[in-house]
């Protein structure tokens, strides 16, 4: 007949079970097994599961069950509240859920035909686990057969341990969980700080050199003209980081939204232009680095202040375009015109302009490939790499 419960030496089992606990073992289910087989030996029952409450917990999950009559274990299947409403209000509501004859207490006989007459169930006892005295699952104590199981206040007092030492596993787990998603966001917030540092010193350094470059030039602009063309670099550049900010991404940039707001700038500054800048942007993603999409930033506008300055002052019927696209063959192309006769870039270049220099400069260090403006042609042409 095997043994009574008075032979049981719970305490002993429970001990065991608790050093089942704290076990290195990187499979959960591998801890299921074994505290599984040890707890339906100790309490003479033929199953064992656990169940956890989904994200939207409107159901428990299966973490696992185990059943002593074939050695089986399985999990991941799928209680839903709605078809056993009864018993989800009654782990809702109670520390612990006997019912030794689960055909008819009327806590559990909604499980009947789905569960306990499909599994041979007759007596359960089920502990809700909660966790910061929120319900998070269940740990179900199953006899199986014709003959109910009477659990005495002893192996109660056992299930409930178990329970309580399974919670502080999950507990324990979660809060590994947690630590390391901590860990992880301050090492992110170090990377995006040095990111950030970079990226500013890397800004101020451009400026510094367009200013180094202005005054060997000995400009003869009006100090006004000078600190509207500076603020028109001075934007593309804050863009950028608006943008990253915006995507929450802060190291790549979309560069189609990216000229979209630079041709919006363009318009607020220059009132007098509003219809005449036109971008012609495809719905496409192009990410690139933040340094790479501030050197095309700047590109586009050093283009677009010579614009202003050599045609739209020269000439009424004054246009801007600008276009990404990708070709037949997956090339990215990015064109910049305006509606001036064109001219040759090169000689234009050799008389030490400060915006065809920059232009030039930042192609180059960019190393795209680039068709730079002729006679009867004004466009700009670059392709982007993928």
């Amino acid at each position: 007949m095997g043994r009574d419960t008075a032979s049981i030496d719970l305490l002993s089992e429970l001990d065991n079970v608790s050093k089942i606990h704290t076990l290195e073992r990187s499979s959960i289910d591998e801890i299921m097994l074994i505290m599984a087989k040890k707890i339906v030996a100790t309490l003479r029952i033929e199953r064992m599961s656990v169940w956890l409450l989904n994200e939207a917990k409107d159901g428990l999950v299966s973490i696992g069950e185990y059943d002593l009559r074939d050695d089986s274990f399985k999990k991941d299947n799928v209680l839903r509240k709605n078809d056993f409403l009864p018993y989800f209000n009654a782990i809702q509501e109670n520390k612990i859920l006997y019912a030794e004859n689960v055909l008819k207490d009327p806590q559990t006989i909604c499980l009947s035909e789905k569960y306990s007459i499909p599994n041979n169930v007759v007596t359960l006892l089920d502990i809700p686990l909660r966790l910061e005295g929120n319900l998070i699952g269940v740990m179900c104590y199953e006899k199986t057969g014709d003959k109910i199981k009477e659990f005495t206040f002893e192996e109660k007092s056992f299930a409930f341990s178990v329970s309580v030492i399974f919670v502080s596993n999950l507990e324990a787990r979660y809060r590994r969980a947690a630590q390391n998603e901590l860990l992880k966001t301050l090492e992110e917030k170090e990377l995006l700080i040095r990111e950030m540092n970079h990226r500013i010193k890397n800004n101020f350094s451009i400026l510094l050199s367009l200013l180094r470059i202005s005054k060997e030039n000995g400009s003869s602009k009006k100090p006004n003209d000078i600190l509207e063309e500076y603020e028109q670099r001075i934007f593309s550049m804050l863009k950028i980081h608006d943008l990253l900010i915006g995507a929450e991404q802060y190291k790549t940039v979309n560069i189609g939204w990216y000229i979209n707001e630079l041709t919006k700038e363009y318009c607020a500054s220059h009132p007098e232009l509003s219809g005449r800048i036109i971008s012609d942007i495809e719905n496409i993603t192009v990410e690139k680095g933040s340094r790479e999409g501030l050197y095309i930033g700047l590109i586009i506008t050093e283009i677009f202040l010579n614009a202003v300055k050599h045609v739209f002052e020269k000439s009424n019927e004054f246009t801007f375009h600008v276009s990404l696209k990708r070709r037949s063959n997956e090339t990215v192309v990015l064109e910049i015109k305006d509606s001036g006769p064109g001219f040759n870039f090169n000689d234009e270049k050799k008389k030490s302009t400060l915006g065809l220099s920059l232009i030039k400069d930042l192609v180059e260090e960019l190393d795209y490939a680039v068709q730079f403006p002729s006679p009867g042609n004004s466009m700009y042409r670059l392709i982007l790499p993928e």
